[in-house]
């Protein structure tokens, strides 16, 4: 995480600055990739405000608290980019699709059977996996892929290269490239 505070008409405090930062520690959890936070705590006769920027992989949110006590405006300010950022990541799974999933995508003709998770192959240390799939890829061209791709039948089409006989993966980038994962077995 990196990390920034200003003081604005208040002495510096480094107790302030590391509740600050364990407080948005927790909201890491939450997001993908690497966290930007700018924090200004401000002191203005009796009311404390704090104001916090949060930038992660192009996703922007700010939130600012006002109270008589700093450390209850940052906690109150953590708890609304928390709500922010839960609200945020709710979106996305809906715009993505009706089950909110989309981390296996098929293309179109794949057979896809979900089988129920066995406990005894998870490890007791992993995350817990909430969906698994079977897919069994077709045989076509990159470009045929690529077309699927185009049309929007999914977010990455799982097939086996009719060229080179790989399976392969075609997805799109955050940045709306085309990646060509190729596995060799």
């Amino acid at each position: 995480m990196q990390f920034s505070v200003t003081f604005r008409h208040m002495e510096p405090s480094e107790n302030l600055k590391e509740y600050s930062r364990d407080k948005l520690l927790r909201l890491e959890k939450y997001l993908d990739a690497v966290i930007d936070a700018e924090v200004v705590m401000t002191v203005e006769k009796f009311r404390h405000k704090a104001e916090v920027l949060i930038s992660s992989d192009g996703l922007k949110i700010k939130a600012e608290e006002e109270t008589e006590d700093m450390y209850s405006a940052i906690d109150m300010v953590v708890d609304k980019l928390e709500k922010q950022i839960k609200r945020h990541r709710e979106k996305m799974k809906t715009h993505k699709g009706a089950a909110g999933k989309r981390d296996i995508s098929l293309s179109e003709g794949a057979d896809f059977s979900a089988k129920p998770a066995d406990e005894d192959d998870e490890a007791a240390d992993s995350p817990p996996i909430d969906r698994r799939s079977t897919v069994t890829p077709e045989v076509m061209t990159i470009e045929e892929a690529g077309s699927r791709l185009a049309r929007g039948v999914a977010g990455q089409i799982i097939f086996i290269d009719s060229g080179n006989a790989r399976l392969s993966i075609l997805r799109q980038s955050h940045n709306g490239q085309l990646e060509l994962v190729t596995i060799n077995h």
